[in-house]
């Protein structure tokens, strides 16, 4: 198993459980034995996916060692609802495991969502897929804004707008990410096209041929030079499509796409002329390219 540190996220999982509940800390609660029969799923689960062999890993682990870390559960009635541990419990439940060590908290549903994002965020990642799922469902069910989504689960903010743009993709793309054979950087490069009702077909071209992301992105500028240069004379300037071969050209473009986390058209109109075209999504995305490139200088609008 690969040793890879975990990654940091805001306050941590530990801390979230423990200010939601009024603990100091996990320790501030009696680890009690409870059957894991009377154990109910996490309805805010965003994981549906568990990797065969991780899983298998576990299993083995708690087999040699035991439970190192209880899980998390909040009481429903007479049985219990899982915070918490999800992956730890399957592993328990597949070697024959009757009870579990188990943390009880009293939670709502918010935190119960939030814990189940930092969580498998910080253990196991989760794909792009589920985890803007989780996103959007913050902000759906709780109105919580993209800010307060991105301080919970300790990101920023425009890593949580950019990630909720793949859920836009179509259904047969997102099952693609989702499953592991496309990327989130094929996703995101998916989103550079110019027509919608190519997506679907490139993105099935990208997981024959096993594009790279920047070959994918080459692939989406070459299609969407075409469909400049194939637009009636009198729309806009689609002079772009002579210079996507410059190298040059390519790396101012590439730059801005790593800085503002969308997709960028450098278009070249005459000697020295042209102009840039930056691309937005919607009105929190616009303001967060905006805030880029003004660095605060921006008045309210």
């Amino acid at each position: 198993m690969s040793a890879e540190k975990p990654r940091r996220l805001g306050r941590g999982l530990e801390a979230l459980i423990a200010s939601a509940s009024g603990a100091t800390s996990l320790a501030d609660s009696d680890v009690q034995r409870i059957p894991v029969s009377r154990i109910r799923p996490n309805p805010f689960q965003p994981r549906r996916q568990f990797n065969a062999a991780d899983l298998g890993e576990l299993q083995a682990s708690l087999a040699a060692s035991g439970l190192l870390q209880p899980i998390t559960v909040r009481r429903r009635g007479d049985a219990f609802e899982l915070i918490a541990g999800e992956r730890r419990l399957r592993a328990a439940i597949n070697i024959g495991w009757t009870e579990i060590s188990a943390i009880i908290r009293d939670f709502d549903d918010q935190a119960m969502l939030v814990l189940a994002l930092v969580e498998n965020l910080q253990r196991s990642d989760l794909n792009a897929i589920e985890e803007a799922r989780g996103y959007r469902r913050l902000i759906n069910d709780f109105k919580l804004t993209q800010q307060q989504v991105a301080e919970a689960v300790g990101k920023d903010r425009t890593t949580v707008t950019n990630l909720l743009r793949v859920l836009s993709l179509p259904e047969a793309v997102q099952q693609m990410v989702e499953q592991g054979a496309l990327s989130t950087g094929h996703a995101r490069a998916l989103l550079a096209l110019d027509v919608a009702a190519s997506v679907v077909e490139i993105a099935g071209e990208a997981v024959t041929r096993g594009f790279t992301v920047r070959q994918l992105e080459q692939r989406v500028r070459e299609l969407n030079g075409k469909m400049s240069q194939a637009k009636p004379s009198g729309s806009r300037a689609p002079a772009s499509a002579s210079v996507a071969a410059d190298p040059g050209i390519r790396r101012i473009e590439d730059d801005l796409r790593r800085y503002l986390q969308t997709d960028v058209r450098v278009l070249v109109t005459g000697e020295a002329k042209g102009r840039v075209e930056i691309a937005f999504y919607n009105t929190d995305d616009l303001e967060r390219v905006l805030e880029l490139i003004l660095q605060g200088r921006n008045s309210d609008f």
